[in-house]
């Protein structure tokens, strides 16, 4: 099997886990009060724990509770600027970088701004949104050369996934 073909094997396995996992994690949420809150500066929460695992081939780090965005992030990502990171998995392998973040409290907009500014830094985006009640939910993919950014969630909580392959 040639490098091509396995890392587009393994990214399109990782999004098809990375759906499923969402979707077998998804709480009911909480009724919000009719008037639509601002969105609030990304929050940060340094009190919690670091684990990181290494072997032959890469290492994956998880942050309980993180900065509001990761400083190592490539620069063309666009940041999202509201919201509570819970959670980073930072992955590093020969073939690829990635970071994983879990993400509360945006805006019932976000997947619409984010899109819009992947657009804005040149990246080419496909995107499922379907609106609701508690928010939009659905996707938003972003390809711009070796960079591959994800969001995806409902309501007001999101993953995204940033993957730089090498």
């Amino acid at each position: 099997m040639s490098r091509k073909v396995f890392s587009k094997t393994t990214g399109r396995l990782y999004l098809v886990i990375l759906a499923a996992v969402l979707g077998a994690c998804r709480q009911k949420t909480p009724e919000l009060p009719s008037a639509v809150p601002e969105p609030v500066p990304a929050a940060s929460d340094n009190s919690g724990s670091a684990v990181t695992i290494e072997s032959g081939r890469g290492s994956v780090e998880i942050i309980e509770a993180a900065k509001p965005w990761p400083e190592n992030t490539p620069a063309e990502v666009p940041k999202i600027p509201y919201g509570t990171i819970r959670k980073i998995i930072r992955t590093e392998t020969p073939e690829a970088n990635s970071w994983d973040m879990a993400i509360d409290g945006l805006p019932e907009h976000v997947l619409r701004d984010y899109e819009v500014a992947l657009k804005a830094k040149g990246f080419q985006t496909t995107s499922m949104i379907v609106p609701e009640k508690e928010g939009d939910r659905g996707s938003v993919t972003g390809i711009k050369g070796p960079l591959s950014v994800v969001l995806i969630g409902s309501g007001r909580s999101m993953s995204l996934s940033i993957i730089q392959k090498q």
